[in-house]
């Protein structure tokens, strides 16, 4: 059998050359996709077994198989892998390779991004887990309270939790933003705000979520980290820290993360239903207006996990009042689901069979989430085995039985083969009867009295028959996912060939063949419609001409550089082309770089750590500069001119301008958290500053925070300058920004030496310092920036309608920012003590 020679098209969407090319330096979304989901269902095994020993431990009371400590263990590795390293992580991979194909884009925004993205992920799974090499394995929870997870009390496993965590929480957030800014400005044209599928809407909501949720929670695993490794005081309240702190930071991530894993197994779900009825979603607006009150309503239910903490009971009625709001919403998407079926004759595959499953499952386990809403109730079964079956009910129904819906809706579509149906139909009634079987009987333990959380129970408790038919039911069910490995393996040798569009679905991934090459469309499809494999009609004139002359420059072109097309965030106009990279080892050695650190940290190496985060920081700035080849390919494309469309453009309409949206956010959440963390420890602290420290001096934090701010304006005065074209006086004026942001560093390093008092005095210190600390990171990373302008300016002044003008734009952007949250730290470390002494 002969292949034909690939043309140079093809050959530019080559995921890479050599093998070690395909293996490191690889930047689509389509092998990334998958590598991420066969890593998380690799954790999701490792996870699946670690219960299945818990259970076996307690199968019959008073079980000495396993001894407490290592029960801990288990249930701390459990409960970790399935949150951090299974469910968000596998749901970005589905979202990596099925989004594109969605909108209709040919990769993601930031491919590179998307790279680092997996092997961070790669990298801190390996970390977690690395702790059992060295016999220190986590023991303190998958929610790792203080004080039981501080220094004092746990050992070196909590740092193998809190740094492998880190480095999966940043994975995490660069995920968040690829998927917010690939949804706002790469959906196809006509695929306005209101046509889009609603697995894209949840993705966008998730994308939001992520970026203020998973950010929440790094920087409480760097403080708490710090308190083990620098001897920092936040959350020790011996030194004027509060172990609370901790609860509230952690639940501000923790419960909106059960959202984002369920946001889009609903979008999984509603794409599911119109195709195997055979009509369209009811009530498409209701249905994405939930879901975006679900995202809002998320992040005010976080005390919900802290009713019996002792807070104020007004405090506790609002968390009440938004626990019962949020699942009106949820409500309102079943009964969409179910107002699709009604009349309808469905086809009933696998895949709607989880769907069902799914339905029957959630609604048990979002009745009971009402019940413990209640304050009342809550106290009476709060750490008790009926949580751990809400806990399950919510998650594996409500996300795990929509995920393997999805894999058997979408498998076909990325493997070309199509799944045995009798297999799929006996690994759901397994896992649908073995699930049951397993968790409905810990509601009744719960009710009975058996707390969560203990390694054995007392025979006088009466619950043995409970724990033989849990124990027995988490076998099945473990059995049910074995047949669908087994029923995934046999597809990929003897699998019947899947078509195009073997479920006859109306959304565009179904448009493509299966599998998909590497670039998804050869010619940008038009939609037209909510349905659009359903609805087909013409172009509305008059976007007419300019669409079709957008999508004929684009069709199998550029031939020799990656782009796809980029349009209005609303609308979905064309607006731009965008350019793609390419292939690097870069994202790959810049994660290295933050392993080699943060290793480094957990063996207490702070130069090792030190000289990684330089070997990323150069890692990143060589992926983030695009070599002069590449540009000259861009300069000399036709595909400006063909299309009539700015080629990386340097204002809104490129997808670097919306991911500094994205870093606003996240640095927003960054200061509120610490923000947040000042104020509530000041709150219970007899006086502020603690242990009668003096409020510290304003003379030199004047003088440093007003040429911050002074920093600004000359700034604005380079940038005018260099938009006019004058090339001397912006780099001259730009270089007095950086020398007034270097005094601003050299001046507080002056303040911290006056000081009297250090990071590990009390937990004011603490705060004081590492509040500086961060808003100095941003100033010597936004230098950073201004320094790569300087050279960029060099060489490719002229550039200014193109790359060197929208680094310009990137770096004012960032450097704003930074002054304006200078302001905000000046306010909250030397001006709100004086006001509220």
């Amino acid at each position: 059998m002969t292949t034909r020679p690939l043309t140079e098209f093809e050959k530019t969407w080559s995921p890479g050359v050599s093998r070690a090319a395909r293996w490191f330096a690889v930047v689509n979304n389509q092998p990334l996709g998958k590598r991420y989901m066969l890593t998380a269902f690799v954790f999701f095994t490792i996870g699946g077994v670690l219960a299945l020993l818990m259970r076996v431990q307690l199968t019959v009371p008073e079980n000495n198989l396993i001894d407490p400590h290592v029960f801990n263990q288990l249930f701390t590795m459990h409960g970790s892998t399935m949150m951090f390293l299974f469910a968000v992580p596998f749901l970005e991979g589905l979202t990596l390779y099925i989004l594109p194909m969605m909108i209709g884009s040919r990769d993601v925004a930031f491919p590179r991004l998307t790279a680092f993205s997996y092997w961070t992920y790669l990298f801190g799974g390996i970390l977690f887990y690395s702790s059992f090499l060295f016999g220190t394995v986590p023991d303190a929870g998958w929610f790792a309270y203080t004080p039981l997870s501080g220094p004092r009390y746990s050992g070196l496993g909590v740092d193998f939790w809190l740094l492998g965590l880190s480095l999966v929480e940043i994975a995490g957030i660069t995920a968040g933003v690829e998927i917010v800014v690939t949804i706002l400005k790469l959906r196809a044209p006509g695929m306005t705000i209101s046509r889009m599928p609603l697995f894209v809407w949840a993705l966008l909501v998730t994308g939001v979520m992520i970026l203020f949720a998973f950010t929440t929670l790094l920087v409480a695993t760097v403080l708490l980290e710090m308190d083990r490794s620098i001897g920092t005081r936040f959350f020790d309240s011996a030194a004027g820290g509060n172990s609370l702190l901790w609860q509230h930071l952690f639940w501000f991530f923790g419960h909106p993360e059960v959202y984002i894993m369920f946001l889009p197994a609903t979008g999984i779900v509603s794409m599911i239903v119109p195709t195997f009825a055979q009509r369209p979603i009811a009530a498409y607006t209701l249905v994405a207006v939930a879901m975006m009150l679900i995202g809002f309503l998320s992040f005010g239910l976080w005390v919900h996990h802290m009713f019996t903490t002792g807070l104020p009971p007004m405090a506790m009625s609002f968390f009440t009042a938004a626990s019962l709001m949020i699942g009106i919403a949820s409500g309102a998407q079943v009964f969409a689901w179910i107002g699709t079926l009604w009349g309808a004759k469905p086809i009933f595959k696998t895949a709607l069979l989880f769907v069902f499953g799914f339905i029957f499952i959630f609604v048990f386990g979002g009745i009971t989430g009402v019940m413990i809403a209640v304050v009342p109730f809550d106290l009476q079964v709060h750490d008790t085995y009926f949580i751990v079956a809400h806990f399950h009910y919510v998650l594996i129904g409500g996300v795990v039985f929509p995920v393997f819906a999805g894999l058997h809706y979408w498998l076909p579509k990325i493997t070309g083969r199509m799944l045995s149906e009798t297999l799929g139909q006996w690994s759901f009634w397994l896992m649908f009867i073995g699930f049951n079987a397993a968790f409905f009987p810990m509601h009744i333990m719960g009710f009975l009295g058996m707390p969560r959380r203990v390694y054995t129970y007392p025979k006088s408790l009466g619950l043995t028959e409970e724990n033989v038919i849990a124990t027995i039911g988490s076998f099945v069910l473990g059995i049910g996912f074995l047949v669908f490995a087994g029923n995934w393996l046999r597809s990929l040798r003897r699998g019947e060939r899947a078509s195009e569009n073997p479920w006859h679905a109306h959304s565009l991934e179904w448009s493509t063949e299966s599998p998909p090459p590497n670039f998804t469309f050869g010619t940008p499809p038009i939609v037209t419609s909510r349905e659009p494999l359903w609805t087909k009609t013409e172009v509305p004139a008059p976007q007419n001409e300019n669409v079709l002359r957008a999508q004929k420059a684009l069709s199998n072109a550029p031939e020799r550089w990656r782009a796809t097309l980029a349009t209005d965030p609303l609308k979905a106009e064309p607006h731009a082309i965008q350019y793609l990279a390419g292939p690097s080892y870069q994202p790959f050695l810049a994660a290295l770089g933050f392993l080699t650190a943060f290793i480094g940290v957990l063996v207490k190496g702070y130069l090792v750590a030190a000289l990684g985060m330089i070997f990323a920081a150069g890692a990143i700035a060589v992926w983030l500069s695009p070599g002069k080849r590449w540009l000259q390919y861009v300069a000399s494309s036709p595909a400006s001119t063909e299309s009539g469309l700015p080629v990386h453009p340097n204002d809104r309409r490129s997808t670097a301008w919306w991911a500094m949206l994205c870093v606003y956010a996240i640095g927003i959440t960054c200061f509120g958290a610490l923000f947040f963390s000042y104020f509530y420890i000041r709150l219970f602290s007899a006086s502020w500053p603690q242990n009668g420290i003096a409020v510290p001096e304003l003379q030199l934090p004047l003088l440093s925070y007003g040429l911050l701010l002074a920093s600004a304006g000359t700034f604005y005065w380079a940038t005018r300058a260099f938009w006019a074209g004058k090339k001397k006086r912006t780099q001259i004026v730009l270089a007095g920004s950086f020398v007034l942001g270097a005094s601003f560093i050299a001046l507080e390093i002056l303040q911290f030496s006056q000081l009297e008092f250090s990071p590990r005095t009390n937990a004011y210190g603490s705060l004081f310092y590492v509040i500086s600390w961060t808003l100095d990171l941003f100033v010597l990373t936004g230098l950073a920036m201004i320094g790569a302008m300087q050279l960029r300016m060099l060489n490719f002044f002229e550039n200014r309608i193109g790359f060197t003008g929208l680094q310009m734009r990137i770096t004012a952007m960032f450097w704003y920012f930074t002054v304006i949250a200078a302001v905000a730290v000046f306010a909250v470390l030397y001006i709100s003590p004086r006001l509220f002494a």
